[in-house]
């Protein structure tokens, strides 16, 4: 044994072989100090070799080497730069439980990662990974695409652990085929900055597509041609994932009502509490946001386009590029009526209704790249994103009667760069900077054909046209430097930065009367607004490693800056502002299956621009906002409680969570309604709501009965203010929900699957004149039965059915019939489909909304019966 003095540069070489001298790949290797903590961590490569370089000071150190089916190896280490050694590991027969548990072939736990076998849940209509996915036992995907696991939320999907499409991972999961997936992993607790391991505890969970040998030794290209009646679609793929390159590019087009936007957002979620980009703000709309409650292939009358060009390539020493390149080229029609009812304390109940007709159509180009190193000594990333969506909406209007045509061109622009560098200094310390450019400006025109208002704006006269136009512009800087550093189990982390924001609104509203002359409204409906926020801030945290989780207290003493002006009013005001903003986060592994995790948090926000303007805006044809208020502020302190067990030997997950919250605001919208017209004006108002929730979700795969089971729910309560026609009324809301999903082979052909959801509110609001409760009720079953008749035929017939209750009206009901059959001749690498959409033929669609003070019943026309015989291809 020989002692090793302060300040000692180390690099040790070596070699992991088994017995008979086969190099071992993936090795790990780590240098630990005399109480067992890990100074430095290296893998073998492909070859077995590995290095370790470290500095040393006055300890003894050893050596260890594990790896997966050999037995541990441990060594003491000699003081001696530029050593070499020779390691070699004997085979064991058995694992350990902890490390690995295999269920079935099926799927199998290592370290934090699990595992499934794509081929222990695929079945024979799966064309695509993210079939499969959303039938793994404790995952679940919405009808957004998001994916979550045992309750928590995804966050990136990597592709053999490369991150090639960020959060926009529903361009894998729809692209990448069944047969070209060996596993679906999830990783939990996530940090993929090597840098950063040992320094942060992570609260991330992602998934891993591990690809097959054969996937990654050839270029894959697919894709699928359809026609039926009056429709069409198509779609071609080029995939590559070899080591150095990987690419997923697409081409697709329908009118069948898939929608490619939806398959193009962003859909990762972070835990961290990095400085995120800023989202662009709009005002104006057409009032038909409004969606049903359904899919989309019943209802979604396009004309898609679609291509999307993302590549990722490995360069020398731990460095990649990435490159993203995507399109849309869209067409929508939306038809609907939409009866509105409002109950007012003060007042009758107040009703209008409307019916629209519209066509929306976005021309939408989007570029990113991406440059990252990522070693264990240091971490860069420059990401630079530039996107342009341009929407050009039309349609025509009739409220209570009344008729008009609306227009509502939109252009965007918006840019950002980002930059993080991570840097080790030493063995036990590190040096983060993080940078952020954002400029984005959008230009609104809200053009209504004839002037609408009359009243208000043209003193009772008619008149040709009403116009609004809005513009803003936004510009967002942000730079911070941390260092951290480590000893023991503690980490401390103390990080110093500076964000400006600038931020400018002109609005201004035009009418043409009938002379054809155009004139401004008045200056009471024009706003020249500059907001800039200056805030200086640090960010100090503490995070204790306990043996099997962590505990985390942070705060963020913040400092700002807020000034706004509106130049035609003569209006300036100056705010300064300190914060603490403080965070507690507790994790902790209990036994070998069950998670504990606790936070609490306190922040503060500040409104924007979009926030303090006092001219008044018409954001839609029967709505006017102005704002007359100090700077809305709104203070929020959440704690939430997440127990998580999952046992993959068992197949068994299931997880609770119960979340509080409390928002304090210095501002309320009072809201003036008419069955013509809504003003809503932002008031000083000492404003409080609060809301309980609790959920929990339970997923079990039935060994025995070949039976994927799983249930969710959950109840939450929120209670705060509403303030309409002069009246302030506090209000209760009751949220309830449960679901049911069942999926069952039958005699090997045969697979039956039932999904059910049943969701209630409860909403009461305490009037002047008494208690007015509004209760609403919806339900939604879903059926299918899959029948493999042969290796080359299958069928698949399936049923929806949604249904919407309310106390005082008849229920609404809704249903669907699909069939599809599949004919996949032997030896073919293609395959034909037939489809059949709507098979019963609903033509229209009811669906009932519910507030605490308002009931909307919502009907639009359906998409026709549609069938479609598709052809899919492989070359």
């Amino acid at each position: 044994m020989v002692l090793l003095f302060a300040q000692n540069s180390l690099s040790i070489s070596g070699s992991v072989k088994d017995s008979i001298g086969n190099p071992i790949a993936s090795a790990s290797v780590a240098v630990v100090n005399q109480n067992g903590a890990g100074i430095t961590f290296s893998t073998t490569n492909d070859k077995g070799l590995f290095k370790c370089d470290f500095q040393s000071s006055n300890e003894n150190y050893s050596i260890k080497v594990t790896a997966m089916g050999f037995q541990f190896y441990s060594k003491k280490i000699e003081q001696k730069n530029g050593q070499h050694l020779s390691v070699m590991l004997k085979q064991t027969s058995y694992k350990l439980a902890e490390v690995t548990i295999k269920s079935n072939n099926k799927i199998n736990l290592s370290s934090d990662t699990l595992k499934y076998s794509v081929k222990g849940f695929q079945e024979s209509n799966d064309r695509v990974i993210g079939d499969v996915i959303n039938r793994l036992p404790g995952i679940k995907v919405d009808e957004n695409g998001a994916i979550s696991y045992n309750g928590k939320r995804i966050t990136n999907v990597y592709i053999d652990g490369d991150n090639l499409l960020d959060g926009r991972y529903k361009m894998a999961t729809n692209n990448v085929p069944v047969g070209a997936v060996e596993q679906v992993q999830v990783i939990e607790r996530d940090q993929p900055i090597k840098a950063l391991n040992g320094y942060v505890s992570s609260n991330n969970v992602s998934l891993n597509i591990k690809l097959t040998d054969s996937a990654r030794t050839m270029m894959v290209n697919s894709g699928y041609v359809g026609a039926g009646n009056k429709a069409y679609t198509d779609e071609l793929n080029n995939l590559i994932f070899g080591k150095k390159i990987k690419a997923i590019n697409t081409f697709k087009a329908n009118n069948i009502g898939e929608n490619l936007e939806a398959e193009q957002a962003s859909l990762g979620q972070t835990f961290n509490n990095e400085i995120s980009l800023k989202m662009p703000q709009t005002f104006l709309s057409m009032e038909s946001e409004n969606l049903p409650n359904m899919k989309e292939k019943y209802y979604l009358l396009n004309n898609d386009n679609s291509g999307s060009l993302n590549a990722l390539v490995k360069l020398k020493a731990d460095w990649g590029l990435r490159l993203n390149l995507s399109t849309l080229q869209l067409k929508r029609k939306y038809q609907y009526n939409n009866a509105v009812n409002y109950f007012l304390g003060n007042a009758d109940t107040i009703r209008f209704n409307e019916t629209q007709d519209n066509v929306y159509k976005l021309n939408q180009w989007h570029a990113e790249a991406q440059l990252e190193k990522n070693s264990k000594f240091i971490y860069l990333k420059n990401i630079t994103k530039f996107e342009i969506p341009k929407w050009n909406r039309n349609g025509n209007t009739i409220q209570n009667e009344q008729g008009f045509g609306q227009s509502q061109p939109t252009n965007q622009l918006s840019i950002s760069n980002e930059t993080s560098v991570v840097k080790a200094l030493g063995i036990n310390n590190i040096l983060q900077y993080n940078g952020l450019v954002q400029y984005y400006k959008v230009d609104e025109n809200l053009n209504i054909t004839p002037g609408i208002q009359k009243g208000i704006l043209n003193n009772g006269i008619d008149y040709l046209s009403l116009n609004q136009q809005a513009s803003t512009k936004n510009l967002f800087v942000n730079q911070s430097a941390t260092f951290k550093t480590k000893f023991n189990r503690f980490v401390l982390s103390a990080a110093a930065g500076i964000s400006y924001e600038h931020n400018q609104l002109l609005s201004n509203l035009y009418k043409t009367d009938s002379t054809n002359n155009t004139v401004l409204v008045g200056n009471q409906f024009k706003n020249d607004v500059i907001f800039d926020q200056l805030g200086l801030y640090a960010k100090i945290s503490a995070l204790y490693l306990l043996e099997k989780g962590s505990i985390n207290v942070e705060a963020s003493p913040t400092f700002s800056n807020i000034n706004y002006a509106d130049s035609d009013r003569d209006l300036s005001n100056k705010n300064n502002y300190f914060l603490l903003n403080p965070i507690i986060e507790f994790r902790k592994t209990l036994g070998k299956y069950s998670e504990l995790n606790g936070r609490f948090a306190q922040q503060t926000q500040f409104g924007q621009v979009n926030d303090i303007y006092n001219g008044g805006i018409l954001v839609n044809y029967r709505q006017f906002n102005v704002n007359n208020r100090p700077l809305p502020k709104t203070d929020i302190t959440n704690f939430n409680v997440r127990y998580a067990y999952r046992k993959p030997i068992k197949m068994l997950f299931y997880n609770f969570i119960f979340s509080y919250d409390k928002t304090r605001q210095n501002f309320i919208n009072s809201f003036t309604i008419d069955s013509g017209l809504t003003e809503s004006t932002a008031i000083d108002f000492q404003n409080k709501t609060h809301q309980y929730s609790l959920s929990g979700n339970i997923s079990k795969y039935v060994f025995p009965l070949e039976l994927n089971f799983s249930a969710h729910g959950s109840l939450s309560m929120q209670k705060g203010n509403s303030f309409y026609n002069e009246e302030i009324t506090p209000f209760k809301t009751y949220q309830m929900s449960t679901g049911l999903s069942l999926r069952k082979k039958l005699l090997s052909k045969i697979t039956i699957s039932i999904v059910g959801d049943l969701n209630k509110s409860i909403n009461k609001q305490e009037s002047l004149s008494g208690i007015i409760t509004n209760e609403t009720a919806n339900e939604k079953i879903k059926g299918e039965w899959l029948h493999n008749l042969s290796e080359e035929i299958s069928y698949s017939v399936s049923y929806n059915f949604v249904s919407y209750h309310q106390s005082l009206r008849q229920p609404v009901r809704n249903q669907f019939l699909d069939l599809n059959l599949k004919f996949a001749p032997t030896h073919w690498k293609s395959f034909f489909e037939f489809q059949y959409i709507n098979l019963i033929n609903q033509q229209n669609y009811q669906q009932i909304n519910s507030t605490t003070n308002q009931l909307s019943v919502y009907q639009m026309p359906l998409r026709p019966r549609t069938f479609l015989i598709k052809y899919f291809f492989t070359f």
